[in-house]
């Protein structure tokens, strides 16, 4: 549906100091990895929940248009009318979810991944990382899992009033230019149901994401941390 985002150092055990460059390649390579894998899986989430088509579904099924005071035809003015709505509905919820993401997610998603790493080995080290690991991925599993869940309920809650919401903007459009006509739309409640419903999926399907490429998480840091 929506259009959506989306790099390794020495794992030697001598006791020798490292140097600042092998550190940071560390730390950066297993940074990377994380932020990339979990925004993928967010994306990728509520884009498959939701299609275009499973929207343009909804918005047909649930939407009903009356359109009064004209005599006898509507001069193609219904399936006009029609039309924009569709976009204008389906445009308010790509960006309503897009907004979710953003802030529940995706905006702070390097920085707390940074914060995951940093509380299992401050210094930033190789070796460190590369021991701690299954610790580091499953924090971030927990992480994207949360986060996955906010976005959900965030949608869910918004969703009504911003369909709603550019529902009455076309209608308004409409009116003024035609001021001879009257026009009801119905069933946006509906709509938003429909739509909500799909995306509380996504949350499961993230968490289920993050289960499934954990294994290969560790062996890629692992990698990482003995490149």
């Amino acid at each position: 549906m929506f259009a959506l985002i989306c790099s390794a150092v020495s794992a030697e055990t001598s006791l020798e100091p490292r140097a600042t460059k092998d550190i940071g390649a560390a730390f950066e390579g297993t940074l990377d990895l994380l932020v990339k894998e979990h925004a993928d899986i967010v994306l990728k989430a509520y884009a498959d929940v939701c299609t275009d088509a499973d929207l343009s579904a909804a918005i047909s099924s649930n939407l009903r248009v009356q359109i009064s005071g004209l005599i006898n035809f509507d001069f193609g003015l219904g399936s006009k009318f029609s039309s924009a709505l569709h976009t204008s509905v389906k445009a308010a919820v790509k960006k309503e979810v897009n907004a979710h993401i953003k802030t529940e997610f995706s905006a702070n998603l390097r920085a707390n991944m940074a914060a995951i790493i940093t509380k299992r080995c401050p210094n930033h080290d190789a070796a460190c990382i590369k021991l701690e690991a299954k610790f580091i991925v499953k924090d971030a599993v927990k992480l994207t899992t949360k986060a996955s869940a906010k976005i959900s309920d965030k949608i869910s809650s918004k969703l009504a009033v911003k369909i709603k919401s550019a529902i009455d903007i076309e209608v308004k459009k409409f009116s003024i230019n035609l001021l001879l006509i009257k026009i009801n739309v119905s069933g946006d409640l509906d709509v938003s149901d429909s739509v909500s419903l799909r995306f509380k999926s996504a949350a499961g399907i993230c968490a289920q994401a993050c289960i499934d490429i954990s294994a290969k998480e560790i062996s890629k840091i692992k990698t990482i941390c003995s490149a």
